[in-house]
C-alpha cells in the first residue's frame, strides 16, 4: 500500500531525528501545524512543501508520493556554485558509479 503524505512527512521527519518543534521552527511555522499535516488535517502550501522538502533532504515529488526514492538517494543543493563547480560533482558521483557497477 502507498504512503501517504502524511505518513512520509511522519517517516522523514523521524528518520531525520527531528521534532515537530525544530521543524516548525526551521520552516517558521507552529508545531501545531506540522502536527495538522502529519494527521492529514492540512496540507502545505507549495512554499512550505518545498521548505519541508529541504528540511528532509529529499524532493517535493516523493512528499507528494509522485515518485519513489531510493532510500539510499541524497540530494544535493548546489546553488551558489559554478557550472565547473557541479559538472566536476557529476563526473564524481559517475565514476564513483562506475567503480561500484565492478564490484557488485
Amino acid at each position: 500500500m502507498d504512503k501517504s503524505m502524511a505518513e512520509r512527512l511522519t517517516e522523514l521527519r523521524e528518520k531525520n531525528h527531528l521534532s515537530q518543534t525544530a521543524v516548525a521552527n526551521r520552516i517558521g511555522v507552529t508545531p501545531a501545524l506540522i502536527s495538522a499535516y502529519e494527521k492529514t488535517e492540512r496540507n502545505p502550501s507549495i512554499d512550505r512543501l518545498i521548505s519541508l522538502a529541504d528540511v528532509y533532504h529529499t524532493s517535493t515529488d516523493y512528499i507528494l508520493g509522485r515518485s519513489i526514492a531510493d532510500p539510499n538517494a541524497i540530494f544535493i543543493e548546489v546553488n551558489g556554485l559554478t557550472e565547473n563547480q557541479i559538472r566536476i560533482l557529476r563526473e564524481l558521483v559517475e565514476t564513483m558509479k562506475t567503480q561500484n557497477d565492478g564490484r557488485k
